[in-house]
């Protein structure tokens, strides 16, 4: 399950070891922000995606072979 404004850290895929966090973005209907880091307070090392619906996100973490534990 993606949860959307948790933090969790990927434990399996790409980018393994690394942490993540999802804003939903205010559009209709709504976009997502996929934020990644090298550490829990996202001041080291990180990158943004966007993904235009939820459908697109589910594929993005598919595609990524994301496996994230969210705390």
């Amino acid at each position: 399950m993606i949860r959307v404004g948790v933090l969790g850290q990927i434990v399996e895929g790409d980018e393994a070891g690394r942490f993540v966090f999802i804003k939903e973005l205010p559009d209709d209907p709504p976009s997502y922000l996929v934020l990644t880091a090298a550490d829990e307070n996202f001041k080291t090392f990180g990158g943004d995606e966007w993904v235009e619906d939820y459908s697109s996100l589910v594929d993005f973490f598919k595609e990524g072979g994301w496996i994230v534990e969210w705390r």
